[in-house]
């Protein structure tokens, strides 16, 4: 669950305030399990924690790609799906201090496609 909220906090840092309100707005009008005085306030690390008590962390990452989509913000949301389907595992190999993570996650990749 925390690699969910990470891609979320990640995605939504981008988001100018304007817009984050906007996403939120969005969140509240779409969603009936969040309320409007839950996110008035509400900041990235609220409205994320809320996303995902409210809907698990599979659906918090759906309705967040569907809402960028909405806000027009179609490369964000892509980049979004894409990293949420390449998993923890791929973010670890690549950040990992190891030199040759990034070929270790190549061979990974190969063995699944076999």
């Amino acid at each position: 669950m925390a690699f969910v909220k990470d891609l979320l906090m990640n995605s939504l840092k981008e988001l100018v305030n304007a817009e984050l309100k906007k996403f939120q707005w969005f969140l509240v009008n779409d969603h009936a399990c969040l309320s409007r005085s839950e996110m008035e306030n509400a900041n990235i690390f609220i409205t994320v924690d809320r996303l995902v008590a409210c809907f698990g962390p599979e659906n918090a990452v759906k309705i967040t790609v569907d809402i960028l989509k909405k806000m027009n913000q179609n490369e964000l949301a892509e980049q979004l799906e894409n990293k949420h389907k390449q998993g923890p595992l791929t973010l670890t190999l690549c950040q990992s201090s190891e030199p040759h993570g990034k070929e270790k996650l190549i061979q990974l990749r190969k063995m699944n496609l076999n």
